[in-house]
């Protein structure tokens, strides 16, 4: 974990809301993995006080640099948006436990909601090294939210969208996109997602009986991102009937969905 200044080189907006920014930060870019995220301080002054999670969605360490995307949910995220090349940002990275790909693995399914895609970018590059099938899900509200993955992706993913509102792609929720493709014989040896909850819970009792190796990355507010506040706790099952809380800042973000409450 690093506290540091990470140069902004770029800015782009991406889809309605939604921008990706590219910094220049040689040992972020080198020691970041995939579900890794940043903490990162939007203003200098006291207003937004908190720093704000952002998941890491690719790298480069050759040339130092990496990327976020994220979606304006609030004057922090605003703020963002509005940086300009050259701005220093202050930030704490990378953190978090991120995901765990198993070793001599073929096909690997990956299912993102929104700007819950990002994380997935940076691990299907990773995947698309050592795997014969890496397959995106990436599911959104409007045509108007969806971000270019393709951009993000290196040659081979294949790339399955769905819109809630009909204007490309499968016309409904991703998660049944999903299951018609395995109703029609997918069979994924491991499975990875993050999204909006309820989303991940329809994924999470899809594989119940089928014993896939699952891994999602859970998006929650933080207040410190190292988890001294206990401000972002998820409950998780422990044995048959005890359940503890867990802290996604720093137990996670990526946990086995089979051990949530949800």
């Amino acid at each position: 974990m690093l506290l540091c200044k990470a140069k902004v080189l770029r800015v782009e907006k991406l889809a309605i809301d939604c921008f990706s920014l590219l910094l220049e930060e040689k040992n972020l870019a080198t020691g970041s993995l995939p579900g890794h995220f940043l903490h990162i301080r939007v203003g200098e002054g006291p207003a937004p006080f908190l720093r704000r999670p952002f998941s890491i969605a690719g790298t480069s360490p050759g040339e130092g640099f990496l990327q976020i995307i994220f979606r304006l949910r609030g004057a922090g995220t605003r703020i963002l948006s509005r940086a300009c090349p050259g701005d220093m940002l202050d930030c704490l990275g990378p953190l978090g436990n991120g995901f765990r790909p198993r070793e001599n693995c073929k096909i690997s399914v990956l299912l993102g909601g929104g700007v819950g895609v990002a994380p997935l970018l940076f691990l299907a590059r990773r995947l698309k090294e050592v795997r014969e099938r890496v397959v995106l899900y990436y599911g959104v509200s409007r045509g108007l939210e969806k971000i270019p993955v393709q951009n993000f992706l290196p040659p081979g993913v294949e790339i399955n969208l769905a819109t809630e509102d009909g204007s490309g792609g499968f016309a409904g929720l991703v998660t049944d996109l999903h299951r018609s493709h395995l109703q029609r014989g997918l069979r994924p040896e491991e499975v990875f997602a993050c999204g909006p909850r309820p989303m991940m819970q329809r994924v999470a009792g899809m594989y119940r009986d089928k014993k896939v190796d699952m891994q999602f990355s859970f998006e929650e507010r933080m207040a410190c991102g190292v988890g001294a506040c206990h401000g972002c706790p998820i409950e998780i099952k422990v044995g048959d009937s005890d359940t503890v809380f867990k802290r996604v800042c720093r137990d996670g973000p990526v946990f086995n969905p089979y051990e949530v409450v949800w």
